[in-house]
């Protein structure tokens, strides 16, 4: 009986050790992945992004393999989908798309990291083991910072879009209420622009009569010609020019008019008795 106990502790045992040197190998792998992954994103040309891809694929798979070994079925996805994004950036025909991918398999790199180690910690007898590697504690607190500093920097420019969004805001506001002083800037003058037309044209046609009674006074046979075409205007007239410029435009008819009296009243004959 104890010879028994004695064989199935050593196999549990034996079966622990093995379990414990599957997590180990897979965080190994992954911290292997993320940082060729890294290299890959941050390389300076296409010759060695798609050289640190070709190793960081090769990680990615072994991942693959032992998470599955490990039952982590989330890291196991989130290794696959790393290694098609790394494959990606290896058939990318220019330098700014192959980045592009190697990115987003980089950020997936860091990720496994927290889902072996999340993984490990839950399968119960191996919660309190502390056998990770300096390296591996070492990517995964860099991983970590990393998604700690890019949440900064999204916060950060939401901010400032949002500061943005307000300046933009004020912007428009203000368009809007200088369009609207405007609006009623000219309504107002378009009202005094009617006003003056219709007591400057009732003006006008008064002294053109004068004149012609005038006229007749003077010489029967004379006949004051009607200047009335070149001072009646429509409304519509009055939408594309200035007060000042309704006020010269009428002022310019009176004087024609009287400049053309003048014209005629000299060309009379008086005869004197």
């Amino acid at each position: 009986m104890k010879k028994v106990s004695l064989i199935l502790f050593i196999l549990c045992f034996i079966l622990q050790v093995n379990a414990q040197d599957l997590y180990e190998d897979a965080l190994t792998a992954a911290s292997y992945a993320y940082s060729h992954s890294k290299k890959a994103h941050g390389a300076n040309n296409v010759y060695h992004t798609q050289e640190y891809a070709d190793k960081a694929i090769e990680a990615f798979l072994k991942v693959e393999t032992l998470a599955e070994k490990c039952n982590c079925t989330k890291a196991n996805e989130t290794a696959y989908q790393a290694r098609v994004d790394m494959e990606s950036s290896l058939n990318q025909d220019t330098y700014e798309r192959s980045r592009f991918f190697a990115k987003r398999a980089k950020e997936l790199g860091s990720q496994i990291l927290k889902e072996l180690t999340s993984c490990r910690a839950n399968n119960g007898s191996l919660g309190n083991t502390k056998t990770a590697s300096i390296a591996q504690n070492n990517d995964l607190a860099e991983a970590t910072a990393e998604v700690a500093n890019k949440q900064k920097e999204l916060e950060e420019k939401r901010l400032q879009l949002e500061i943005e969004q307000q300046k933009l805001e004020q912007q428009i506001a203000e368009q809007n209420r200088q369009k609207a002083e405007f609006e009623a800037r000219r309504a107002a003058e378009f009202k005094e622009q009617s006003l003056i037309k219709s007591k400057a044209e009732n003006a006008l046609r008064n002294l053109e009569k004068a004149l012609q009674e005038l006229s007749m006074v003077l010489n029967e046979e004379s006949k004051f010609e009607s200047q009335a075409d070149y001072y009646v205007r429509s409304e519509n007239d009055l939408k594309n020019e200035s007060l000042n410029d309704t006020k010269t435009f009428y002022a310019n008819r009176a004087k024609e008019l009287t400049q053309t009296a003048i014209q005629q009243f000299n060309n009379y004959n008086i005869i004197e008795n």
